[in-house]
């Protein structure tokens, strides 16, 4: 609504200029007149279409519009956790990833819970389970959460001869960022350390 009647304007006054300068006769003069009612319309289409695209894209870009599908959730697990029921939330757990054997983010989760709720006995399932994460192909991130499950879980038992080897893995597939230059000095701590 704005574009057209600035347009229609813009563009009378240029033919006006132009036969003003001597540049086109009176009668091209009309013609481009008359034919300032098609290209105006054109022209709020054009930046109708243009602006609808760039706000729809923009929209997209900033939600990611549905390409990035929200974490998994699970609510029995968040509660019964919330109760402080940790063996009943990791059964339940254990359930889920035999009925969903490809979902990481449940491994994960009752790796994690293993790891720093149920110390002990759970430690050696949480390395076998963050292990499959790792062996599954898992996406990037959650490759990177089970690595670092694996360093924190040798850390915590004592376990230095594995954390090497984790921490040697970590350095090598993250050189060049903050994390796998950490796990470097780590690892050169660790070798440098009396024993």
């Amino acid at each position: 609504m704005f574009f057209g009647p600035a347009c229609f304007i813009m563009l009378s006054m240029l033919w006006y200029f132009c036969v003003r300068q001597q540049w086109i006769s009176g009668g091209v003069f009309l013609v481009l007149l008359i034919l300032n009612v098609p290209i105006t319309i054109a022209g709020i289409f054009a930046v109708h279409r243009v602006v609808g695209a760039t706000s729809t894209g923009l929209v997209k870009a900033i939600f990611a519009a549905g390409d990035i599908p929200p974490p998994p959730t699970y609510p029995r697990q968040d509660v019964l956790i919330a109760r402080g029921q940790y063996a009943e939330a990791a059964d339940y757990f254990r359930d889920h990833i035999r009925i969903e054997p490809g979902d990481h983010e449940a491994r994960l989760q009752l790796a994690h819970l293993l790891e720093t709720r149920l110390p002990g006995a759970g430690h050696d399932e949480a390395e076998r389970l963050y292990q499959e994460v790792r062996r599954l192909q898992p996406d990037p991130r959650q490759e990177m959460r089970a690595a670092n499950g694996l360093i924190d879980l040798y850390r915590r038992v004592g376990r230095h001869d594995r954390m090497r080897v984790e921490l040697a893995r970590f350095a090598d597939r993250y050189r060049g960022t903050a994390a796998g230059d950490a796990a470097a000095r780590e690892l050169n701590a660790l070798k440098n350390a009396p024993r």
